[in-house]
């Protein structure tokens, strides 16, 4: 089988550029290794720059219309209850994954995309200017050949494609990573805001989603997990001890077990790949720091500059050598300055002394963090 295009991971990224690759008339397969719809770790939080991506690769109408809880004020909590408050930069939105990743692919499907769920790519392997990716669905073992590969699998590598560093091979908090637990409640009273608790070792993030419900997202160290029970449940009564104030905002809260997922590790130190043997998107580039205000709108963003370039390489405007050097140079402009001090911001926020000295700063001055969070975010304008 041949194909203009396969984009491994049908996640908000891939499908996005599957979409307008599909719309300017080339052949595109999105494999997905699972089945739609599915839950995944994430802060379910569409930022304005996220909504900007969106509408700049024409799939704006379809998650507006998913009816996502509108999100327009950020709180943070140190675990001694210092907090900070400030407004958003414009109206984020609450969506879950569950929702959002079945729609993009859906909408990618309308524009032509040809979609393969429960399949997986076991091999990629590149013949000058071609690519061949043999993918696995069931027992069923099929070679493709491509033109061009483009990878949106989240934090996994592509079999045959350079290895990302192993952060079980470097030293301290880096040595294991972070574990990420994600778990939706029900019956909690939430203001339109995304509120972060800090704790000994990691920190929570709770915002509404559509229907009514809240998301949870933790990112915690082994060893906090140890420490909390390593389970939603246990964590959730151990951190309010640690940070009341997300006891209190629980309260009366009832956690819905069907949406409870994991990961790890999740290693938010791993140097940036944007590019490695074919264009990365989104995590694949590098595991963005939840602190950078919004993944999913440096993932959205890092399709939206791909695909001119993408488009240009299969109509022979570009090499793949061009198409290599443009994409890099424009992902390293846009996201190493916000990726870098996310990371400053996650290992500052995660002492606890620092993190107390930094919320006394931004009660007495509250434009400075407000300034200082608008600076984790690429720069893109809103809808």
């Amino acid at each position: 089988m041949r194909r203009d295009v396969v984009i491994v991971g049908a996640g908000p990224a891939g499908s996005a550029l599957a979409g307008v690759l599909g719309e300017l008339g080339w052949d595109v397969l999105l494999l997905e290794r699972r089945s739609f719809p599915h839950h995944k770790v994430c802060g379910e939080f569409l930022s304005p720059e996220a909504q900007a991506s969106l509408q700049g690769m024409g799939v704006y109408a379809a998650v507006a219309a998913l009816k996502p809880a509108p999100v327009t004020q950020a709180k943070l909590v140190s675990r001694a209850g210092v907090t900070v408050q400030t407004a958003l930069p414009g109206c984020a939105w609450g969506i879950s994954r569950f929702a959002l990743d079945a729609a993009l692919a859906a909408a990618a499907q309308q524009r032509g995309v040809d979609l393969c769920t429960q399949a997986t790519a076991t091999a990629i392997r590149q013949d000058g200017q071609r690519f061949e990716v043999i993918v696995r669905s069931g027992h069923k073992v099929e070679s493709i050949q491509a033109r061009a590969v483009i990878a949106a699998c989240g934090r996994y590598s592509l079999p045959g494609l350079p290895p990302y560093s192993d952060p079980r091979s470097r030293t301290g908090q880096r040595q294991a990573g972070y574990v990420g637990i994600k778990c939706h409640y029900q019956q909690v009273a939430m203001p339109a805001q995304v509120e972060l608790f800090f704790f000994p070792g990691g920190y929570v993030g709770v915002n509404p989603i559509e229907g009514g419900r809240v998301n949870l997202c933790l990112l915690a160290t082994p060893a906090a997990l140890d420490r909390g029970g390593r389970t939603i449940s246990s964590m959730q009564e151990a951190i309010a001890l640690w940070n009341p104030a997300l006891g209190r905002r629980l309260a009366g809260g009832q956690a819905l077990p069907e949406t409870e997922v994991a990961v790890a590790p999740v290693d938010t130190y791993r140097p940036a790949s944007p590019w490695a043997g074919v264009a990365c998107l989104g995590d694949t580039a590098v595991m963005i720091p939840p602190l950078c205000g919004d993944g999913m709108a440096m993932a959205l963003r890092s399709a939206e500059l791909c695909a001119p370039l993408a488009d240009d390489f299969l109509r022979g405007k570009l090499s793949l050598a061009g198409w290599r050097a443009a994409y890099q140079t424009r992902w390293h402009a846009e996201f190493d300055r916000p990726v870098r001090l996310g990371r400053s911001l996650q290992t500052m926020l995660n002492l606890p002394l620092l993190a107390d000295v930094f919320m006394g700063f931004g009660r007495l001055a509250p434009f400075l963090v407000t300034a200082l969070f608008r600076a984790t975010r690429s720069a893109r304008s809103r809808p």
